[in-house]
């Protein structure tokens, strides 16, 4: 499974973890390139500057109130909380497709961000699937899984996911966790529902089937990170997050980038045939019956370079 860490980030090299000047732009080292290509992530501290943050996380709240047009945007509820008499913010887990909404898109399309990103999957650069989280408290963990196990597009190595955390992100209110080095394998496992809490599973929450031996405790490595920090990580890690046991929230904004060179691919009879066949109803029900490599060309949008495949 490659190198292991020990139990956080407080213990990752001094070089990986120091603070950047915040600048229009941000270059990688080589030693991150080797760490992200080793362990299939790197966490660069205080990536994004609080002024963002902040408009992001009022403009989440606005959308949870109902004051302004969220357009497009999806919004989730939290099913554990549905009957608690629980609204807006404290019932809300996610919103997503957030691409074309004029504040949520000053993360999405921030510079320094796609510097980073463009380091990892190439010059042309697609936004794929966007979300700001929201996770309440005293609300469910999310398994491990891939994040491929969700895309029709390859290569996995042209795809990259950015994970910033808006408020303070601790083990106890549900912090990312990583499986160093499993992105190595080059497998996407069986996902399914894992089995309900309290009687309640969020859709969408699919986890790796046989998490025990592809996800043991001992071999994940915590994420715990400040307002500003940003994971960026590899479409095959192996990660998850805990439950959050506090009384505060847990907020973290979020976009999946692929390399505009990606292709589609035909995932009947593959381990993603049950997530497309899932998506595809929902679209549907909505009224809009698309299939799942059209779903995925209607979300994204161009953000750097040049428009090729996707």
């Amino acid at each position: 499974m490659g190198s292991r860490m020990a139990t956080s980030l407080k213990v990752m090299p001094k070089s990986l973890s120091t603070s950047v000047e915040m600048s229009q732009t941000y270059l990688p080292s080589p030693e991150q390139h080797r760490f992200y290509k080793e362990n299939g992530y790197i966490v660069v501290k205080g990536l994004i500057d609080f002024s963002i943050l902040y408009a992001c996380k009022q403009r989440f709240i606005q959308i949870c109130k109902g004051v302004v047009d969220r357009g497009n945007i999806t919004v989730m509820k939290e099913l554990s909380l549905i009957n608690s008499g629980k609204t807006g913010e404290q019932l809300i887990n996610k919103i997503q497709d957030i691409l074309y909404d004029d504040v949520l898109c000053t993360y999405t399309e921030n510079p320094r961000l796609l510097d980073v990103v463009s380091q990892l999957v190439g010059p042309n650069v697609t936004a794929m699937h966007s979300m700001l989280i929201n996770k309440p408290p005293q609300t469910g963990r999310h398994p491990p899984h891939q994040d491929l196990y969700y895309f029709p597009f390859r290569p996995a190595d042209a795809i990259v996911a950015a994970w910033t955390a808006i408020d303070t992100v601790t083990v106890e209110n549900g912090s990312l966790y990583v499986v160093p080095g499993s992105h190595r394998a080059g497998t996407l496992y069986e996902h399914d529902y894992p089995p309900p809490v309290k009687g309640v599973t969020n859709k969408m929450y699919h986890g790796i089937v046989d998490e025990d031996r592809v996800s043991p405790p001992h071999e994940r490595v915590n994420l715990e990170m400040s307002p500003g920090d940003t994971a960026f990580f590899h479409p095959l890690l192996v990660h998850g997050s805990g439950p959050n046991t506090t009384q505060g929230y847990r907020k973290s904004i979020s976009c999946h980038y692929a390399s505009s060179h990606c292709h589609y691919i035909d995932v009947r009879g593959t381990a993603q045939q049950n997530i497309a066949k899932e998506i595809e109803e929902v679209s549907q029900r909505r009224g809009i019956p698309l299939s799942f490599n059209e779903i995925w060309q209607y979300r994204a949008k161009q953000v750097k370079g040049v428009k090729c495949n996707l």
